[in-house]
């Protein structure tokens, strides 16, 4: 299936998004493992090295038969010497060290990307002289099998992970290490209602889906694309594509939230969306936002309940059982409005927010006597 639309970056993107919903791990590109397809190696899956930007049918095909007749190559200087110099290019070069393709030889991709332009010419250079009949560069000696078992490289630190995980999405179209929000994948769990994965599937099946136009939901991810367009009024809004760990979804941003929140909706930022699903006949499933949040701070912030009055112990006592079926580290604080005092709760009252607990606590208390500020 992913071969058949190695040309489809979006449709490989959305397919590999499924295999990590079955569970089935999806292995980068390798430049010992690849072959041109995606493989199946024990029971995972092998990027294909077709699906890499600027990486050609000849080049691939050289690699594989190389490596198949002089077998793996054991530094980066050994897969220069060995590949021949006709079907290398720098640019080609460059997407396989960006996307992780030598990370299996312990190799950085800093150090590689400092020093691959210059390796590479002294190799093909030495080639040249060999095939002239001239000295080869490690001719004198008259041993070479040790030639290119190590890389001269900087002594340099890895890139961070937001580096590389950019560098993948750049030549992959996807991130294939991890992800940007993977260290946000409980606050995406507890604070949403809906993601992308519900959504596509409302797409591709929208006779069958239980979900309504108009319905209230909450989701969260980081903006991928934004587009702003002027209205009639002269007043600017926005359409935004907001990614998260399973795919992407559409959110079209009003003038009026846009107004208050330009500063949110920037490329890249993690943002938690409260707004409505919009399901209309022929149109793509959007979200049509009404409150925006940055996701960071979601991790910051406290539960506050408002009761009328302290007696009202029967209220209280059915907010402490909910309470302690959603123990975490978030800090309870009730309100009593007659008296204007704000009361923090025990340690052991403190909650895990997330989208259950504050319907369940809204039911009793109504929706505007619950606030995490």
């Amino acid at each position: 299936m992913l071969t058949s639309v190695m040309g489809n970056t979006p449709k490989v993107g959305q397919y590999i998004q499924d295999c990590k919903r079955m569970g089935i791990e999806v292995l980068p590109p390798d430049i010992n493992k690849s072959y041109s397809t995606f493989t199946v190696e024990e029971g995972k899956i092998r990027f294909g090295l077709a699906a890499v930007k600027n990486v050609g049918v000849n080049m691939i095909e050289t690699m594989v038969q190389t490596r198949k007749e002089k077998g793996e190559f054991i530094s980066f200087s050994d897969f220069c010497q060995k590949v021949d110099a006709k079907d290398l290019n720098k640019r080609a070069v460059e997407s396989l060290i960006k996307c992780g393709a030598f990370d299996s030889l312990k190799i950085y991709r800093a150090q590689l990307m400092g020093v691959y332009e210059s390796l590479l010419d002294s190799i093909n250079q030495d080639k040249r002289r060999k095939i002239q009949g001239q000295l080869g560069l490690f001719d004198m000696t008259g041993d070479t099998s040790f030639s290119f078992k190590k890389d001269p490289l900087p002594n340099i630190k890895e890139f961070d992970d937001k580096i590389k995980l950019n560098m993948e999405k750049e030549i992959l179209g996807l991130y294939i290490s991890g992800h940007p929000l993977a260290e946000f994948q409980q606050e995406l769990k507890y604070f949403t209602s809906m993601n992308s994965s519900t959504i596509n599937e409302i797409m591709e099946n929208p006779q069958e889906t239980e979900h309504k136009d108009g319905e209230k939901i909450i989701v969260g991810g980081m903006v991928l694309e934004k587009v702003t367009k002027t209205t009639r009024n002269n007043k600017l809004m926005a359409f935004i594509v907001l990614e998260d760990l399973l795919g992407t979804m559409e959110c079209i941003i009003f003038p009026n939230i846009f107004s208050q929140h330009m500063d949110l909706i920037q490329e890249g930022n993690l943002i938690i969306i409260e707004g409505t699903l919009s399901l209309k006949d022929e149109e793509n499933p959007k979200i049509l936002t009404n409150t925006i949040k940055p996701l960071t701070k979601m991790q910051t912030q406290k539960l506050y309940i408002k009761i009328k009055e302290k007696s009202d112990m029967v209220l209280l006592h059915k907010a402490k059982n909910i309470c302690k079926k959603y123990h975490g580290n978030v800090p309870l604080y009730i309100y009593i409005e007659k008296d204007n005092k704000v009361l923090r709760a025990d340690r052991d009252l403190w909650v895990k927010l997330n989208h259950d607990l504050i319907q369940e606590l809204s039911q009793i208390f109504g929706k505007e006597s619950v606030k995490i500020k």
